[in-house]
């Protein structure tokens, strides 16, 4: 064997376990890690009626909001009232979409094109709206009727592990 060889195969040798030890950190992070906990707990005794709380969880914002009473029956029309076809939990398929009436917990995405809703506050909570094409929502998120989009807010998983503090969690 010559010496070109010799020393072909010594830096062909090398650049082999380098590429190998390079590509370690990159194949781990495509496996799934089992023992993350992905919840968030959110503290919500600070929060006066009417305010507005936004949490970043899991890549997107969360809004959870204390509402000053319980939702009275409005006079809006709706185009999904039942939350029929919208993406929540099953204990938001009532009226508040909640799961007490004191707050409300919604991505803070518009259902139409994933923009950012802003919250009505002029006089207290009075519900949501989208920048971009002026999509309404009411008190519980949903959409109102003639909006572009179609679906009602989206409602996280979440449960109360205390009287005030609220866990968000992914199923």
């Amino acid at each position: 064997m010559d010496r070109r060889t010799l020393l072909t195969r010594i830096v062909a040798g090398f650049s082999a376990v380098a590429l190998a030890g390079f590509s370690v950190p990159f194949l781990r992070s495509l496996l799934p890690s089992f023992d993350q906990d992905i919840s968030l707990d959110v503290d919500v005794s600070d929060l006066d009626s009417g305010e507005v709380r936004t949490v970043r969880w899991l890549g997107r914002n969360v809004l959870v909001i204390r509402r000053s009473r319980a939702l009275e029956a409005e006079l809006l029309e709706l185009q999904d009232p039942d939350s029929e076809n919208s993406a929540q939990p099953e204990f938001a398929a009532n009226a508040i979409r909640a799961r007490r009436p004191d707050h409300l917990v919604v991505y803070s995405n518009c259902t139409h094109l994933g923009c950012e809703v802003e919250v009505l506050t002029e006089n207290g909570f009075e519900g949501f709206s989208c920048p971009c094409h002026r999509s309404r929502f009411d008190t519980a998120g949903r959409v109102e009727k003639g909006s572009a989009a179609k679906r009602n807010l989206e409602v996280p998983d979440y449960e109360y592990i205390a009287r005030s503090v609220i866990r968000l969690r992914k199923v």
